[in-house]
């Protein structure tokens, strides 16, 4: 146990004598300041929706979570108010209930796509042996702020692994590593003396992220088995890049790929239908997003959450084993 403490405590040590790593330590805070001020401005500027006033109310009420609401009582007044020179998306229904969005052809990205999310989320939640119904997604802020908020946690995850490579890659440069290797000290002690780093800084990053958005009514406990969970991936990603990474301008160039990955992942659970989200399955980020999607919108069971969980460390564990063999003589 002295031999995994005193490794631990040399990271740190290390991580506050290198600039770059110090950096990554308080990227994720600057990163959440930031969009703290952010956040207020993307909401003010929300979207409209010209909808059709024989749609249901919980319909109606649906989209006034996401922007302003007119309400107009005919398919022809929401075309002409449509046609006017500002964004305004319509929506009616058609006479087989079918969705129907009603634009003009030259609005902005999100007038285009958002409304098409709320609708695939309305239909995801409709009963489809009853008549149709609206579940309430706890969605009461833009969803802006809930996908941000969500990314930055991912972030904090994954840096607290990064911050692992970049003290392994520190490690070879300074011959530190072959030193180590004719110690008492195993490959076991070492790996775990690593792995409290990235156990420890994503659980401090992530509570201070929901703390500085003022994201207070969630299940902390969740939050915290989540954290830890998803702090797998990070450790071995950051076991990863510290041994292909041969110095740190590699390193960083590794940490780019990565986040590359991370953001094609998100961009697919935010824009793929839900039919299609079994193309992600693959991807434990894609279970971390979801479970923390369900935490901070107070949906998630602890059923759900096990079950993410489960994907999470299943997934890890064979990235792991795969690697296994590569970790090893990287470490060697």
């Amino acid at each position: 146990m002295r031999r995994i403490l005193s490794i631990f405590k040399r990271d740190i040590l290390s991580s506050f004598r290198d600039y770059i790593i110090l950096y990554m330590i308080i990227a994720p805070i600057l990163l959440t300041i930031g969009f703290r001020f952010f956040i207020p401005s993307a909401q003010s500027a929300g979207l409209q929706f010209a909808v059709d006033a024989k749609l249901d109310t919980e319909i109606v009420n649906e989209f006034k979570k996401y922007g302003d609401v007119e309400l107009y009582g005919t398919v022809d007044e929401i075309k002409t108010r449509v046609e006017n020179i500002d964004d305004i998306a319509g929506i009616t229904k058609n006479e087989n209930g079918e969705f129907v969005l009603i634009l003009q052809g030259n609005e902005a990205h999100d007038t285009k796509e958002i409304p098409k999310m709320i609708i695939r989320e309305i239909i995801s939640n409709e009963d489809l042996n009853v008549e149709f119904k609206v579940n309430s997604l706890g969605l009461e802020e833009s969803p802006v702020a809930t996908i941000g908020t969500i990314s930055l946690i991912l972030i904090a995850i994954l840096i607290g692994g990064i911050i692992i490579g970049f003290n392994i890659i520190e490690e070879k440069e300074a011959n530190t590593l072959k030193a180590l290797n004719v110690t008492p000290m195993t490959k076991f002690e070492y790996i775990i003396g690593k792995s409290i780093t990235g156990l420890i800084l994503p659980i401090i990053h992530v509570f201070l992220i929901l703390w500085i958005l003022g994201i207070t009514e969630v299940d902390n406990t969740m939050v915290l088995i989540m954290t830890l969970a998803s702090s797998l991936v990070g450790i071995v990603v950051g076991f990863v890049v510290g041994i292909i990474s041969s110095n740190q301008i590699t390193g960083i160039a590794n940490m780019k790929i990565i986040f590359l990955i991370l953001s094609l992942t998100i961009i697919g659970a935010i824009l793929l239908p839900q039919s299609k989200h079994f193309l992600l399955y693959w991807a434990p980020p894609y279970w971390i997003f979801t479970g923390f999607k369900g935490i901070l919108l107070n949906t998630a069971t602890w059923g759900n959450l096990i079950n993410y969980i489960g994907w999470i460390i299943g997934l890890t564990f064979i990235i792991y084993i795969i690697l296994r063999g590569k970790i090893k003589k990287g470490l060697a």
